[in-house]
């Protein structure tokens, strides 16, 4: 170890260590995604119950901008604000030290689990007569799947720990419920991504990802594992219709009923961080992970500058979009009662300003790609940063998509009985991910021998 660290301080700087020190950044994108899936989470419970969701908090600028709502992202700053300045309560008869550490474990496990998801392909470019390999991932595991399983059962201990620790029967039952989930659905969760290992051979997430780009997505190869993958991973978060151990009805507020401040928020951070991690997985396994349905990397990388000239256009579309719908509100907006309908309607008035100034740019920003795609060789290093990029915006976009699914769930089905989620866990799921995995060997070693 000493001798690495020697030869690690004695080196260089190359662009291959400048790359990787960049790639710690990936630690923090579950943290962007907090922020986002809270906004995400009360805008789509507001659209499916038919109501508005938070609207009025916001920041005052200059008289004719009037309050930036940001679309309800300040009112995350607001809540943050509160509970960072909010009384750490403690019960006199808690356990002081386990009770302090429990909510910092889930949140630990947030920055350990990014590191072996693979953001991006690898890029291989020549930088100084030589040829550089950089991976996609902070550490390309050959045991990233069981990396995560490993991570995600830590997790559980924040919440059996400060249930423990707070000393108080509705916390303790809500523990208990919560370690019982986690055994139950960890089994059928480990059974359906069996098939998938069955039919790539490796544990790798990298290696998954490129089996993926030849034989077609893990949803379309193993749909009834997708299935049980999903519901497992949607119970091991402990979100609705699964969020028996902190069943207000039943248990005042389960295993975080004693918790306020930050430690409640690290607690309400952390889960809506795993829900990223798990999308992220999820868009790993069965939806190719960064790769673009027909189009291999390497095509990618052959024609980065054309990519990114339609990723361009389709931005400007989008933002056009957007302005028309914002429009047609606005118009309806203006006829309506509402007290705050001069505010809102100036603050629509400056998105639509920095909408018209996005569209020309990204259209130039398209054209110009297409304009300097020949001077652009395939195999440099322009090419193959464009190409990470595209890919990583890919992932993000398939990790959105799982994260709705989530705030869809939650707002659709109602709250499972406890002994539903055992009979479902144990009964139903565990026995589907066995006869999956059988009829899967069946099939892999009829047409692979």
């Amino acid at each position: 170890m000493i001798d690495a660290l020697t030869v690690f301080y004695s080196q260089k700087p190359t662009v291959e260590w400048c790359i990787m020190l960049a790639k710690f950044a990936f630690i923090f994108i579950p943290l962007v995604f907090i922020a986002l899936m809270i906004t995400l989470e009360r805008r789509g419970a507001g659209f499916i119950q038919d109501r508005q969701g938070p609207n009025r908090t916001g920041i005052p600028l200059f008289s004719f901008l009037s309050h930036i709502r940001l679309f309800g992202l300040v009112q995350n700053g607001a809540d943050g604000l509160k509970l960072f300045t909010k009384e750490l309560f403690q019960p006199r008869e808690a356990h002081g030290f386990w009770f302090k550490l429990a909510p910092a474990i889930p949140f630990m496990v947030v920055f350990l689990s990014p590191a072996v998801i693979p953001w991006f392909g690898p890029m291989v470019f020549s930088w100084g007569g030589q040829v550089v390999q950089v991976s996609g991932s902070i550490l390309n595991l050959d045991i990233g799947v069981l990396w995560l399983f490993a991570l995600g059962s830590l997790s559980i201990y924040g919440t059996v720990l400060g249930s423990w620790a707070s000393n108080s029967k509705y916390s303790l039952l809500g523990g208990m419920r919560a370690g019982a989930m986690m055994i139950s659905y960890e089994v059928s969760m480990g059974l359906s991504l069996l098939g998938m290992y069955m039919l790539v051979g490796s544990f790798n997430l990298q290696d998954m990802i490129a089996w993926q780009e030849v034989h077609g997505w893990g949803i379309l190869v193993q749909p009834v594992a997708f299935v049980i993958f999903l519901v497992s991973l949607v119970a091991e978060t402990g979100r609705a219709p699964f969020d028996v151990a902190e069943g207000e009805s039943e248990l005042v507020s389960g295993f975080h009923t004693e918790f306020s401040g930050m430690r409640f928020a690290m607690f309400y951070m952390g889960e809506y961080a795993h829900i990223a991690i798990n999308a992220a997985l999820l868009a790993t396994l069965f939806l190719g992970g960064y790769s673009i349905p027909f189009v291999s990397t390497e095509t990618l990388k052959a024609n980065s500058a054309q990519a990114l000239a339609i990723i361009c256009g389709v931005f400007a579309l989008g933002t056009l979009a957007f302005l028309f719908m914002m429009h047609r509100y606005a118009n309806w907006y203006r006829k309506s009662k509402a007290s705050d309908r001069k505010t809102r309607l100036k603050e629509w008035a400056l998105y639509k300003a920095l909408g018209w100034l996005a569209v020309p740019a990204l259209l130039v920003m398209g054209v110009a790609s297409l304009y300097f795609a020949k001077d652009i060789n395939a195999g440099s290093f322009v090419s193959a940063l464009i190409a990470a990029m595209i890919q990583i915006l890919v992932l993000l976009f398939k990790m959105s998509f799982f994260c709705w699914l989530w705030i869809w769930f939650r707002w659709t089905l109602p709250r499972f009985r406890y002994d539903h989620v055992m009979h479902l866990g144990w009964i139903i799921l565990l026995n589907v991910a066995l006869v999956n995995l059988v009829v899967t060997a069946v099939v892999a070693k009829l047409f692979n021998p």
